[in-house]
Parts: C-alpha cells; sequence; structure tokens
C-alpha cells in the first residue's frame, strides 16, 4: 500500500535516474584507468529497489553485478554472497530482479531472514489457525511462494541458520528440483521452473556463522561483497569518513587491525545524521554503534579526522528555561 513516505522514497529514486540520465549526455573527462565492462553480458543499469532507493551497478570481474545475477538465474547456478553486514547484499539481490516484480504478487524474489530458531516450517510453510473460525488454514512460506511464482529465493543470513533445517533446499539445488511438502501431506510433490534459483547471503565471521560443506558445494559462485566507497562519496559521505574506513580496511589486509569498520549502510546513515544534528553527534552516535570491544581503538582512528569525542549517551536532564 502507497504512503506519503514510500511516494517520497520512490520519487527520490525516480529523480536518481533522471540525474544519472543528464549525466550520461554530458563530456566527462578522461579517466586514467576506467573500468572495462564485458560484453559478455548486457548490462542491467541502475535500479529502484522495492524500497524505493537506487542501486548503482557494480564491477564483478569485468561483468556487471546485475547482469550475472541474471545470467546465474538462467543457468541455475546458485550464488553464495558473503560480506560484512550493510555492504549492499540484500540491495544486489533485490535490484537484479525488481524489474520482474509483479503487483500484488511477489517484488521479484522471495526472501527468509535466517536466524538460529529457523525451521523448515520457516520456509515451507506452516498450519495457522483462523481466530474466526478456529479452523487451520494452510500458509505457504517463501520457499513455497518462490517455487510457485517462479522467482528465485534469497535467504538472508543463511549462516546463522542449523544446517539440518537447510536440507529442505538439497533435492531442488543439485538438479532433481522437486520438493515434497511433508507438513502438507495434500499438496503434491513441486516442480521448480526456469526462473528459480537460490542466493545466499551472509556474514561468514559472525559468531555462529556456519555452512555444511554438503551445501557449500551446491553453490555454483561465491562471490564477496565489499563497500563500494566511490558511490558512498556520490551519496554525500564525507570525505573523512571513507579515509577512516579505507585506513581501516588497509591495516585489516595487513593484519594490524581486527576491529569493527564502518560499511555503506552505517556511512549513509552517519551522513544523513550529520545533515540533521551536526557532524559532533553523529561522529558520537557512530562511536557508540561500534562494538564495546573495538571502540578503543575505532575511536582513535576517528580522532585523527574528527577530534576527540565520547559516544553518545543520555546526559542530565533539559534545564527547566529550555523545555
Amino acid at each position: 500500500m502507497s504512503t506519503p513516505f514510500t511516494n517520497r522514497v520512490a520519487q527520490q529514486g525516480r529523480d536518481e535516474l533522471e540525474k544519472l540520465a543528464r549525466q550520461r549526455t554530458q563530456p566527462r573527462p578522461p579517466a586514467s584507468s576506467p573500468p572495462v565492462l564485458s560484453s559478455a553480458l548486457p548490462p542491467v543499469g541502475p535500479q529502484i529497489r522495492p524500497n524505493g532507493q537506487l542501486y548503482q551497478p557494480r564491477l564483478l570481474g569485468e561483468l556487471e553485478d546485475l547482469a550475472f545475477l541474471r545470467d546465474a538465474r538462467s543457468h541455475r547456478e546458485h550464488v553464495l554472497l558473503v560480506g560484512p553486514p550493510g555492504t549492499g547484499k540484500t540491495a544486489l539481490s533485490e535490484a537484479a530482479f525488481v524489474q520482474d516484480a509483479v503487483s500484488g504478487q511477489h517484488s521479484g524474489l522471495e526472501t527468509i531472514v535466517g536466524s538460529a530458531s529457523t525451521e523448515v516450517a520457516d520456509f515451507v510453510g506452516t498450519f495457522v489457525q483462523n481466530p474466526h473460525t478456529d479452523a487451520f488454514e494452510w500458509v505457504p512460506g517463501p520457499l513455497l511462494r518462490s517455487i510457485e511464482n517462479d522467482v528465485p529465493l534469497l535467504v538472508d543470513e543463511i549462516a546463522l541458520i542449523d544446517p539440518r533445517e537447510l536440507t529442505v533446499l538439497y533435492a531442488l539445488m543439485d538438479g532433481r528440483g522437486e520438493l515434497h511438502v511433508t507438513q502438507n501431506p495434500a499438496l503434491p510433490p513441486l516442480k521448480v521452473g526456469p526462473n528459480w534459483f537460490v542466493i545466499g547471503a551472509c556474514n561468514p565471521e559472525v559468531p555462529g556463522a556456519h555452512l555444511s560443506d554438503a551445501l557449500l558445494s551446491r553453490f555454483h559462485h561465491h562471490v564477496e561483497v565489499t563497500t563500494d566507497w566511490d558511490l558512498a562519496t556520490d551519496f554525500g559521505v564525507p570525505v573523512d569518513l571513507i579515509t577512516v574506513a579505507k585506513n581501516l580496511e588497509s591495516r585489516k589486509r595487513q593484519e594490524t587491525y581486527e576491529g569493527w569498520i564502518p560499511q555503506l549502510r552505517d556511512a549513509l546513515a552517519f551522513a544523513e545524521t550529520s545533515r540533521r544534528f551536526g557532524q559532533q553527534f553523529a561522529v558520537a552516535g557512530l562511536l557508540r554503534k561500534c562494538p564495546s570491544q573495538d571502540r578503543r581503538e575505532f575511536a582513535a582512528a576517528m580522532k585523527e579526522r574528527f577530534g576527540d569525542h565520547a559516544p553518545l549517551s543520555l546526559g542530565t536532564r533539559v534545564p527547566a528555561g529550555r523545555r
């Protein structure tokens, strides 16, 4: 259902697309080493996600990431996306298939967000009691809906799900392509269609993350997703924060830093908070957002660019004269 907020966000996305179109008609200075986009796959181009935000395609080798995912679907080559939270794994998956959305039915794919308590019933569905009739009615889960609508299935945070529960995907991913729903014997075996495949997304470094060898082998492509800091610049993220993040990433590669690094989602939130409440408030908020065990080192890195700030916390009560 449309709301003033969703309409405004969608309009912002359309404005961004129009801005991109104008930029393409303007001459640009030659780059020293322009990125090479392979002609093997026609590019999809920028897409507006279901939440109204603009997604800018990125390079995956010499391929466009959106075109790659759509090609993987056409060959039923399941894709595993790995990387820290906030780098754009979900955004990539949504943007790749949003053009296939059917209003009132699906957004181009079905999504399940995993956790340690996710069970097979969360994938396939379960019987739910109707509060008006007291009768139990079958409610299909995202896996069944993806098969019925013949769209991809995104299993977000897949590494947090008990590997035994994920065996429900095995027969569908290894070529057999048929699902038997034991939770509802009235349902016939379900055959997957030509547009069905699995995208897994996870942060392999989060506590409790684990993927079995049997499942890993069923993902044809394993792709690391990192933050595009050039895109962050285009979205108005302060250069100083980008510099801090890049320096920490460099130290992590050199194994001199093992702590938290803000990603694109954090950087965009920082930019918005700075715009609304000022940079000092945004810095304090980001310091508080950093996990406590990494805060001292992260605060030292931030101090070089932003000065000394304390993590955000409530202070004394507001003076009576300012209420």
